[in-house]
């Protein structure tokens, strides 16, 4: 196992990702940003639904060709869960997420939520993407519907959230957040005591540090 401590890491990053994001806002709340070196992918429109050639040291970190993607000693992590997981657990004592116990399934139970808030969003955006008779406008809805379901499911959670900004709560915040970048506000009529919430914790610096933005096109 190689010692995170002793080297620089590599971090492959696109700043429309939510994926990215997530992963972005534990390393700023873990006050590890120094240690990485960020690579900025470009993505061209067809990422969503065709092979796109990327550089060779992308393909070889992450063979599955999706961000982000964690490059470390002799480990290379390929997914953002298991990002966050070996990062909490180097650098943060499972400060995040906790490493068992009831705490963790609780957490999981949010966490599980927020994913699926994303995955909604990025199978939107590929769906979006598309032109012409390609384009189905009921998978589009169907994943909207999926993401303010989601939505309405955290604001009943709300009442086990507390102060601690950890790995649901992350999770939770760049899910408002990307979709009020990317879809607009409609999300907060689902969820109104999250959006409120919503509102203060967009304010730390790690997400003002993180805020999305177009990803750099090929």
């Amino acid at each position: 196992m190689p010692d995170p401590g002793a080297e620089r890491m590599r971090l492959y990053v696109t700043p429309a990702s939510p994926w990215v994001r997530r992963v972005r806002v534990c390393i700023e709340e873990l006050g590890i940003s120094d240690r990485f070196d960020y690579v900025q992918t470009k993505w061209p429109h067809t990422w969503g639904t065709r092979t796109v050639e990327m550089p060779a040291d992308f393909v070889a970190a992450t063979p599955v060709v999706r961000i982000p993607a964690l490059v470390t000693g002799d480990v290379t992590l390929t997914d953002s869960h298991s990002i966050v997981d070996f990062l909490d657990g180097s650098f943060g004592t499972h400060r995040l997420l906790a490493a068992d116990g009831p705490a963790r399934w609780r957490a999981l139970e949010i966490n599980a939520l927020a994913c699926a808030i994303l995955e909604a969003q990025i199978m939107r955006r590929a769906e979006l993407l598309r032109t012409g008779a390609d384009r189905s406008d009921d998978f589009i809805a169907k994943m909207r519907d999926r993401g303010l379901r989601c939505f309405a499911a955290l604001e009943k959670k709300m009442s086990s959230f507390g102060d601690t900004f950890d790995l649901a709560r992350i999770t939770t915040a760049v899910a408002c957040g990307y979709d009020e970048w990317r879809y607009g506000p409609g999300w907060r009529e689902a969820a109104p005591a999250l959006a409120a919430w919503y509102e203060t914790v967009a304010q730390r610096p790690s997400m003002k540090a993180t805020e999305p933005a177009e990803t750099p096109q090929r």
